[in-house]
């Protein structure tokens, strides 16, 4: 099987390029923690996921009641969407797609914009909500703090949601969470799965203003966030979750793309992440993907996302091993599609 977002294949494979989660992380000593916590499956998790909220807030400067635990950073779309049932909705694309699916689920009136219009379809269209990824997914493009607060302060009628998802894989400087409580108009969504390499256990958080927060809690489910997903948050955010380097993913990452522009076939867009796109000059993605996948490699076929027009993969760089197979079998596709 393989799922639109790109990470679900079933199968064996040799690397896996689809996903911008951290591959590199060693959990021993997490799966050794939660294995002592197994007996708290006995009984139900904390409604709210409070003590890791109380965790979070303390860490954040904030207080408890400007933060919501999610079940992945998804729920908290989905939350968002549906406590502003039948807003208007600005989403900057081409990005990920479940801000557009939260919204249309929840009867939003749903525009699009690229982020060089983005000033003047706010100004046009006066949305209530106002969607950004940042880093954005696919292509790594990330706004500066400073360019977000300005935008944000500029418009003071719309509320603008934050994805910071990948905010650990830029040098650029992303938002402080704590900078909703100078900001009556931000959510921030974050996630703890890309970075700490759990999407398994789901675990994501928005901040906001407290009224903000109260608004959107009303739709939470209680126990949304499992026992094992609330202990793992707490243990990684204290135990700082391994050797993550990220000088050094964004050196690979640009070796990799040297390479991949050295051939004739492709060509790579600019990125402030280890992620990015390759647009194809020649053949489909789909059917890249397709000779890709029977070397038992996987990239991400990117030609669905709203807004990018082309054909597109996305990859994220993986070890320099990984990423010499790559470039051997891109080589073998050039030449098979060239004679």
């Amino acid at each position: 099987m393989i799922n639109g977002h790109g990470d679900e294949y079933v199968g064996e494979l040799k690397a896996n390029f689809s996903s911008n989660v951290w591959l590199g992380a060693d959990h021993s000593e997490l799966y050794q923690h939660l294995f002592t916590r197994m007996p708290l499956t006995r009984r139900y998790p904390e409604t709210s996921a409070e003590s890791l909220q109380l965790l979070l807030a303390n860490k954040n400067q904030l207080d408890s009641n400007q933060i919501i635990i999610c079940n992945g950073s998804t729920e908290a779309f989905y939350l968002i969407a549906q406590s502003f049932y039948g807003a208007s909705s600005l989403v900057v694309t081409p990005t990920f797609s479940e801000y557009a699916d939260a919204c249309l689920l929840q009867k939003h009136q749903l525009l699009t914009t690229h982020r060089s219009d983005l000033v003047i379809n706010i100004e046009k269209h006066q949305p209530n909500l106002v969607w950004i990824c940042n880093p954005n997914n696919p292509d790594g493009y990330c706004f500066s703090a400073l360019e977000l607060k300005q935008l944000i302060s500029s418009f003071p009628s719309s509320i603008f949601v934050i994805d910071q998802a990948y905010i650990d894989f830029t040098l650029q400087d992303g938002l402080l969470n704590k900078e909703v409580s100078l900001l009556d108009n931000l959510i921030i969504v974050q996630s703890l799965t890309k970075r700490y390499t759990i999407p398994g256990l789901r675990l994501g958080y928005l901040v906001a203003n407290s009224k903000i927060v109260q608004k959107i809690v009303r739709y939470r489910i209680p126990w949304s966030v499992n026992t094992l997903a609330i202990e793992a948050g707490k243990y990684l955010l204290q135990h700082n979750g391994g050797d993550f380097e990220l000088e050094q993913l964004l050196s690979e990452s640009a070796d990799l793309q040297a390479e991949i522009n050295s051939l004739n076939c492709f060509e790579t867009m600019p990125s402030q992440t280890p992620y990015f796109l390759v647009n194809l000059k020649k053949g489909s993605a789909e059917e890249l993907k397709i000779f890709l996948l029977s070397n038992k490699i996987l990239v991400r076929q990117a030609t669905n996302f709203d807004g990018l027009e082309g054909e597109y993969i996305r990859i994220c760089s993986q070890t320099p091993k990984e990423n010499k197979l790559l470039i051997e079998r891109l080589k073998e596709w050039e030449h098979k599609i060239s004679q």
